[in-house]
């Protein structure tokens, strides 16, 4: 007996079961009347939308850099009542565990970073045994490449082990926060915001979101979301530099008027407020300028954050 299913077709031969995706033969591990459990490289995947997955197929999949986290090396892609879930999978024994901290404290430190993502969860952890495990779970909704389903959870991740190890070390400001952007935006933002119990916390840097280094939202005492915008620069901005001003200015007019939006969704969101957070100080009276310079409408919803304010932020609600 044979059944197609989008890109699967999957061939019943008495005790054996064969399932083909497009004219590459899968593995089948193992199989059941209520599921099939199939393993396959990753290029395997590079043109299938989790929309494409059948509801009886889990799908495992293995990458020796644990898809660049170093620490989940395996997936399971698997859809159930329309939602598509990806878990990524840790399980390693404990005697050849060579990190900086104990595997049981270094995955317990994970887990609780999961609670400032409103998209992931733990679906598993078992800290007690020889072998330690942890699966981490994203639900995807509507139709995405699986390809790109993994880079957004793998890279999601990276943030998340990034913050835990974070929480386990203590947070030192560093002079290079004031020199380089990315590590300002991933070490000290990201997480802060988190922290502050913003929703949907999105660091889009060089995804051309107009304007906009993170996106995130907060439900408001009526119920609704008040989403915002901000922008995030290393080091000072300077009052006689008309560049740094005009930059800023022009990033502020696009972060209005252009929407962003979320993976898994189609409609357009508008942000209300719009941050410009730096790692150093508005000097020369750059703070002022740009106030002047912004068009009348939004100067109430433009808010500025510098060294000593992002400090008294983390002091307030950075708690380890």
């Amino acid at each position: 007996m044979e059944i197609f299913v989008n890109k699967f077709k999957i061939t019943y031969e008495g005790d054996c079961v064969l399932v083909q995706l497009g004219d590459k033969e899968l593995e089948v591990i193992d199989y059941s009347e209520e599921n099939i459990l199939l393993e396959c490289d990753l290029e395997c995947m590079n043109d299938v939308n989790i929309t494409d997955v059948p509801e009886n197929i889990t799908i495992r999949v293995h990458n020796s850099t644990g898809f660049d986290t170093y620490l989940f090396y395996e997936i399971e892609l698997s859809k159930f009542n329309g939602s598509t879930f990806i878990d990524f999978l840790h399980h390693f024994p404990n005697k050849y565990w060579e990190g900086k901290w104990g595997q049981r404290t270094y995955l317990l430190a994970i887990q609780e970073q999961v609670k400032y993502y409103s998209d992931l969860s733990v679906e598993y952890i078992e800290v007690d045994d020889d072998w330690k495990a942890m699966t981490l779970r994203w639900v995807f909704k509507d139709s995405h490449k699986v390809a790109d389903c993994i880079e957004y959870g793998s890279t999601r991740i990276k943030e998340l082990i990034k913050q835990a190890e974070i929480m386990l070390g203590g947070i030192t400001w560093i002079e290079d926060y004031e020199k380089n952007e990315d590590k300002f935006c991933r070490d000290i933002l990201a997480p802060l915001l988190r922290r502050m119990g913003f929703l949907s916390v999105r660091y889009t840097h060089g995804k051309k979101e107009y304007g906009k280094d993170f996106t995130f939202s907060e439900l408001t005492s009526f119920g609704d979301l008040r989403h915002y915008g901000l922008q995030a620069k290393a080091g000072n901005v300077n009052g006689r530099v008309n560049s740094d001003i005009d930059e800023l200015i022009g990033q502020i007019n696009d972060a209005f008027f252009m929407p962003y939006y979320e993976l898994g969704s189609k409609d357009p969101r508008y942000i209300s407020n719009f941050i410009i957070a730096i790692s150093g100080h508005f000097t020369e009276n750059a703070r002022e300028k740009i106030v002047e310079k912004i068009p009348k409408g939004v100067i109430g919803a433009v808010y500025f954050l510098d060294k000593e304010k992002v400090t008294e932020l983390i002091e307030r609600y950075w708690v380890y």
